[in-house]
């Protein structure tokens, strides 16, 4: 292993040939999408549904959105789901300069960003969400960080959501929804300029081919600069998708390509103040280096993911109200850095509390995803009773190869570190595994209108899961199964007009292997051995809607707990049992709608209480490491359809600990971010800032050594032109 930087290998392809077979003859012959007859047509025309007028009253700017599936899987009403749904609107994230999911979730309630460089990574409810990210529904669970450029909006469903997606941390589940192609023609091209040498230009363009088939390309290139020294990075994506609709039928293939090279930057480390015989640090002060300094090694660090994403979604009537859906998703990433990063934040050998350790990492890494699913949904009456229902079957096959080379790096300043001298030990081959993962799992829902208006959400799941991992180093191999049941249960009563209230029961599971894909071949103890963790969540709270439904408002109570949980024997080192148990009770509060004519409000706030409550002694009693007790936003906006426009607001984010002993507190912050703007027929052109006061803040950590600033005022200027 050379002692220069990685270089990323050309992009593996080798499983697309099969997986495109795969998706052809999963579909149905030629014949029914080949051009239609005179009687065809004729058919097609007379058995369309009558005409329907539609009045909505909602205005351009709303912040609410309409029918959502993320939490059904089906179209539906937020006010007939038991269960907190929110959703952010990706275009507002854009004008802000934001890119990334980290951007997009700030101040949503519940969510905590605990992102490494390498991936995103966030807390739902106090739970750790790496297993629990999906796009359109399919599961997205690869380390990365991820382009919002193709992207409409993101859907949060809180709390367990294992009955219809399968195994997670129960907090529950993200899913970014990618823009579709539709039967109207627009274009719309943009260009950015901002703070820190960003810069960039997308390409959002839409065409009908004929009365059945449209086209839409997403596509954009940025650099991105940083008030961090020494980091830098650059962005590009390409998303072509082709839509078939008849009336009945409709068939949607998208694909994907993004590609994100930049600088590895894992913040500064906190200052230790106490250490104990032993070397282990007891007690720790805030960083006292400059937010802008960097402990890697510059010139020398990099980091390059490339992504590739196959999908294909085809829906069929089989008779009046009754469809059957088939998708398919090939994933497939390419990660490889080379990084060197603070270890430890002080000098063990001599007790030297002035300089820190650093290591060195080079990683090259490949996963493919490819996820299959049958659905058959439809609607029938029983008596009294409405029913919507949905069965399906899914099946998934994942492969995760991560190679690793360590070595140590030059010990640097607490304070002021050289990130030039970086002479180093050149990295050893550490670890070179192969990992296999498959799941199957089988699902039904019944969404029923009981009259008098109840309604009623029953869902049921279970799932065959089999991970084997290889040590191709030294030659050993383990492969575990586990199967699980997950249930849901909920209730909607609207008790008077415009106000529902609602209960709901779920549960979740996480099997071991299942996070980040993989299992340690030959690990002492029982490790391997043990049984999922599980998840439960009790959720009650009202749906309302007022003044005519221009404004929302959800009001929620949740309890959400993992038990099961793996505690480590004090006195057998790999030895574990499932006797731990952490809980979060928590109340939350959203508004969003139509203040006045063209004024929108959207805010959201969360108070809870995320304990440890049985573990290990040293950790039992203790918070959820980067979960604050309190955090939320508020915004104001005036959008008009033409003329001046703005926004201002902010978000608000309480103290958490770094660390999951408890001994780095993360200071309480509060953002302002502010836009302001001009909206012609063809064109907008829009400032906008965030931090606006300069407030010095840390945005996320992953330990006491790795915690990340956030950014000082910044600001973004962006020009739109619509053809």
């Amino acid at each position: 292993m050379s002692d220069s930087p990685v270089v990323p290998s050309g992009f593996r392809l080798r499983a697309l040939p099969s997986a495109l077979a795969a998706a052809v003859l999963s579909m149905p012959a030629l014949p029914l999408l080949a051009a239609p007859t005179a009687e065809d047509q004729e058919e097609t025309v007379t058995s369309r549904l009558p005409a329907v007028e539609v009045r909505d009253r909602r205005s351009q700017g709303d912040p609410r959105p309409g029918k959502l599936s993320s939490a059904t899987r089906t179209a539906t009403e937020l006010t007939d789901i038991p269960q907190t749904v929110q959703s952010v609107a990706v275009e507002r994230v854009m004008a802000y300069g934001g890119r990334d999911m980290a951007a997009a979730l700030a101040g949503v309630p519940g969510i905590s960003n605990v992102s490494d460089t390498r991936f995103d990574a966030f807390r739902i409810r106090g739970f750790s969400s790496a297993g629990d990210l999906l796009l359109d529904g399919m599961r997205d669970d690869a380390q990365y960080v991820r382009s919002l450029g193709s992207v409409e909006r993101i859907d949060i469903l809180k709390g367990p959501a294992a009955a219809l997606y399968g195994r997670g941390s129960g907090g529950g589940v993200i899913n970014r929804i990618s823009k579709q192609p539709g039967q109207e023609a627009f274009g719309q091209a943009s260009a950015t300029f901002g703070s820190y040498g960003q810069q960039g230009v997308a390409l959002d363009w839409n065409r009908p081919l004929d009365a059945q088939w449209a086209m839409r390309l997403n596509l954009g290139r940025e650099h991105e600069g940083n008030f961090r020294d020494e980091v830098r990075g650059t962005r590009q994506y390409f998303a072509p998708s082709l839509k078939w609709e008849s009336g009945h039928d409709s068939w949607l293939l998208q694909a994907e390509y993004q590609e994100f090279l930049r600088t590895p930057d894992r913040g500064v480390p906190a200052r230790v103040t106490a250490l104990s015989p032993r070397n282990t640090a007891t007690a720790y002060a805030l960083p006292v280096a400059d937010d802008g300094k960097f402990f890697g090694a510059a010139g020398r660090d990099v980091l390059r993911d490339t992504t590739l994403a196959l999908r294909s979604t085809l829906t069929r009537a089989v008779a009046p109200d009754w469809s059957i859906r088939q998708g398919i998703s090939l994933f497939e990433l390419d990660s490889d850095f080379d990084n060197s990063f603070v270890s430890q934040s002080f000098v063990s050998t001599t007790r030297n509390l002035q300089q820190v350790q650093r290591s060195r990492f080079q990683q090259d890494l490949q996963q493919r995803n490819l996820q299959t699913n049958l659905e058959l949904l439809g609607k029938l009456a029983s008596g009294p009773l409405q029913h919507e229902l949905l069965a399906g079957v899914e099946y998934a096959w994942q492969k995760r190869d991560p190679r690793l080379w360590m070595g140590s790096a030059t010990l640097v300043s607490l304070r002021n570190p050289d990130n030039r001298d970086n002479k180093s030990i050149v990295p050893q081959l550490w670890q070179m595994n192969y990992h296999k993962a498959s799941n199957l799992g089988i699902y039904a829902q019944d969404q029923i209108d009981l009259g008098g208006r109840l309604k009623g959400l029953f869902g049921l799941r279970w799932d065959d899961f089999d991970v084997d991992s290889r040590n191709q180093l030294k030659n050993l191999r383990s492969e575990r199964s586990s199967h699980a049941v997950s249930p849901r249960v909920g209730a909607v009563w609207e008790a008077i007009p415009d106000q529902h209230l609602y209960l709901s029961w779920s549960k979740n599971h996480a099997p071991v292997g299942g996070d980040v894909i993989g299992i340690t071949p030959g690990a002492e103890g029982n490790t391997n051995d043990l049984g999922p963790q599980y998840s439960r969540q009790v959720e009650t709270g009202l749906k309302s809607d007022w003044f005519d439904r221009r404004i929302s408002t959800t009001l929620a109570w949740f309890q959400l707990e993992l038990y099961n949980r793996t505690v480590a024997d004090p006195l057998k080192p790999g030895t574990f049992y499932q006797t731990g148990l952490e809980r979060n009770r928590g109340v939350e509060f959203s508004v969003a709608g139509e203040v006045l004519r063209h004024w929108f409000l959207r805010a959201g706030w969360t108070q809870q209480n995320a304990k440890v409550l049985q573990a290990e002694p040293q950790f039992t009693g203790k918070r959820a490491s980067g979960v604050s007790a309190r955090n939320g936003s508020l915004f104001v906006s005036y959008a008009p359809p033409l003329g001046w426009f703005g926004e201002t607001g902010l978000i608000v984010e309480g103290a958490r600990f770094a660390d999951r002993d408890n001994l780095v507190e993360l200071p309480a912050y509060t953002r302002w971010d502010a836009m302001v703007g001009y909206r012609l027929q063809r064109a907008d052109f829009t400032l906008a800032a965030t931090n606006l006061s300069g407030r010095r803040y840390y945005a996320s950590a992953t330990g006491a050594s790795q915690i990340v600033p956030g950014a000082p005022r910044a600001l973004s200027f962006t020009a739109t032109y619509r053809f």
